[in-house]
Parts: C-alpha cells; sequence; structure tokens
C-alpha cells in the first residue's frame, strides 16, 4: 500500500557527504528527542532539572529497543537486510501495549514515570518515519507494518539511483509516499531485496532529508538544555 505525497513534498533530498564516525551521528540525530521529552515533563510538572537527569533520561528512552539486544550480543550490529532478515520492533514498539504502560507509569512514579511516557511516544514517532521498516500500528488486530514518508522498497531516492535500480522499479515503488505498509508475509520478502547492512553509513553520514531532521531536532534540543541549565 501507499498513499501518495502532495506534489510539493516531492523534491525533498540531500546529498552532502561526511566523513566521521557514524556511530555519533546516529545518536546525536536521535537525542534531541529525548531531551524534548525530559524538558517538557520538567516545563508541566515544575521540576528543577539537574544534569544527571539527561543520561537517565535517554536511558528511559531507549527501553523499547530492548529486542535488539539478542541482535546486538550475536551480531555486533543492528540492521535487517539479507543477513539478518527480521526488525527488531516488538513488544514496546506495539502502541497498545507501549502507551498504555506509559501513561500508567506516569501516575504512579510522578515526573520520571512521565519522562519515559513521554520519551516512549517520541521514540514510537522516530520508528514511524526514516530508517526502519515501520510500526504494527493497528496489532493485535493487524500484523502489517506502517510507516509515513517513505518507498516500499524502504530506499532513498539517491541510493536508487547510484545503484541504477530507480528507473527499473515500478512507478507505485518508485515514488515517495505519505504512508506505505507492508503485511507480515510481504516485509521479510522486502527486509531480504532491499534491508541495509550499512545504513547508517548511507543515511546518517550524508545529509539526506532524514539526518537533516534529526540533526536539527539535536541542535534544538541542545540549545533549550543550555537555556534550561543556565
Amino acid at each position: 500500500m501507499c498513499v501518495p505525497l502532495p506534489h510539493s513534498m516531492k523534491n525533498i533530498r540531500g546529498t552532502l557527504y561526511y566523513n566521521r564516525n557514524e556511530t555519533s551521528f546516529t545518536t546525536a540525530g536521535r537525542l534531541g528527542k529525548w531531551f524534548f521529552a525530559l524538558l517538557f515533563v520538567a516545563e508541566i510538572t515544575d521540576t528543577q532539572l539537574v544534569w544527571w537527569y539527561i543520561p537517565i533520561a535517554i536511558l528511559f528512552s531507549h527501553t523499547p529497543d530492548v529486542d535488539t539486544l539478542p541482535e546486538l550480543f550475536h551480531r555486533k550490529k543492528v540492521a535487517a537486510s539479507s543477513a539478518f532478515v527480521s526488525d527488531h520492533r516488538t513488544f514496546l514498539h506495539y502502541p497498545i501495549i507501549s502507551l498504555p504502560f506509559g501513561i500508567v507509569s506516569g501516575f504512579l512514579f510522578g515526573f520520571w514515570g512521565w519522562v519515559w511516557c513521554v520519551a516512549l511516544i517520541l521514540h514510537l514517532l522516530n520508528d514511524l518515519y526514516g530508517t526502519g521498516w515501520g510500526l504494527p500500528l493497528l496489532w493485535p488486530v493487524s500484523t502489517r507494518r506502517y510507516k509515513v514518508l517513505g518507498r516500499r522498497v524502504n530506499r532513498l531516492k539517491y541510493l536508487l539511483q547510484q545503484s541504477g535500480q530507480y528507473q527499473r522499479l515500478p512507478h507505485n515503488e518508485r515514488k515517495l509516499c505519505f504512508a506505505v505498509s507492508w503485511s507480515a508475509k510481504e516485509l521479510p520478502e522486502y527486509i531480504q531485496k532491499w534491508g541495509m547492512e550499512d545504513w547508517i553509513e548511507k543515511i546518517y553520514m550524508r545529509l539526506t532529508w532524514i539526518s537533516g531532521i534529526e540533526y536539527l531536532l539535536f541542535i534544538g534540543a541542545c540549545v533549550l538544555v543550555l537555556r534550561f541549565f543556565y
């Protein structure tokens, strides 16, 4: 399934290359959302922040990714590809599970419970666009994965053009869509053919629309954190 984008949004692209440590790029790109979670909850609960709240908030925000640990220990990386035809987003990536957990934790544990709740929501929003293979938003009614601003082949246009595959794709697979989805049967077939082992290098070590959004969020969050403390 592909829901098309408005025409005015189809020319978002970037190709500026950065030669840096790839892990630091993807980590920096995602940290902004977790800073926003901490600052937002501190503001609405009138809580005074101290510096050591930041690493705790970052840890909380990554709790849905505990399902990556088996792959990380076994392969020393996390990448849905032909070498590992599976996407890790299970359990806490199911909104019907994670959202009630987050809300209940907020009422039970106050400030830190709400930090975890907001961090969970931002984590799900982060996984709904960008590099991954979407989320099972309607589980357990449906196991279908949904993603916004993507292609069914889950590749950026420059990567498809670079490999010579862009013109060979059917039109509905080629275009950037407002929303795409994969059935449980389709997903491993698409990952087998289109998954990338080196997704960090190809997405985050270039200035693409995905990395651009996340770096801007990170910069904005850092500015807010500095203003909050100083």
